[in-house]
């Protein structure tokens, strides 16, 4: 039985998102353009990229957006219009509880990582239990010189939004993490250290990791990083807005 993520139609649906994601294309569209009923449809392509249909075009507006925000100074209210929304407000919501900061604060967010790349930091909760992540980066893929990996713990399968809680490490192969109630999916991702602002807040095809299972039980993982496929949602998180040193 051929699986969600090697079936024909879940490329041809995510081609068709990612060139109408700015028009208002709807699941519904998406359904009907590869010959399944929305629920069908859904059902599939939840299971093949780790969020919704309806999430993913969400993602690609936003990550359209982020684009758009560091690549000139245009008005927000003129980024939320190119990119499907009539209101600032509801686009300005939406983009932070996708991104983690505002349109404005993505700007100033740039700015700072231009002048300081982040620096290893920590971020933890209260909880005493831990778990011994191993950090899997093939040499095919790794980055030239040192690169700093984010691994952090997310409420879905997904890059949206920001993190509980987690590490910014330096050339590690492994990393201590407190468990975290409520959110129990694992994401990594890693950059060059010094990397530009592009690189650390839109990146085109990242390094990304993620553990297929949530972790609610103290032990040992492994997370093998590999370039994004045409499968995973953009990363939107702003993971520099939380380095505060």
């Amino acid at each position: 039985m051929v699986q969600p993520t090697e079936s024909p139609f879940i490329a041809d649906a995510l081609d068709l998102a990612r060139e109408r994601a700015t028009e208002g294309v709807t699941v519904a569209d998406l359904a009907a353009h590869v010959g399944y009923s929305p629920f069908h449809f859904s059902r599939l392509f939840s299971a093949a990229t780790g969020i919704s249909p309806g999430h993913f075009v969400t993602a690609l507006q936003m990550d359209a957006a982020k684009r758009l925000l560091l690549d000139g100074d245009a008005a927000v209210i003129d980024v939320a219009t190119a990119v499907g929304f009539d209101s600032l407000s509801s686009f300005s919501r939406r983009f932070k509880s996708t991104v983690g900061v505002t349109p404005g604060g993505l700007r100033q967010l740039a700015d700072r990582v231009a002048d300081r790349p982040p620096r290893p930091f920590r971020i933890s909760g209260d909880i005493d239990t831990e778990v011994t992540v191993h950090l899997d980066v093939p040499a095919g893929t790794r980055p030239p010189g040192e690169m700093a990996l984010w691994v952090g713990w997310y409420s879905a399968p997904v890059p949206v939004g920001l993190p509980n809680a987690g590490a910014l490490v330096t050339d590690a192969d492994h990393v201590v993490l407190p468990l975290c109630p409520g959110a129990p999916w694992l994401l990594g991702f890693a950059v060059p250290t010094h990397a530009g602002p592009r690189d650390h807040l839109t990146p085109t095809r990242p390094l990304v990791a993620r553990l297929r299972e949530p972790i609610t039980a103290p032990g040992r993982a492994t997370l093998r990083f590999a370039l994004a496929g045409p499968t995973s949602p953009p990363l939107l998180s702003a993971l520099p807005s939380l380095c505060r040193t």
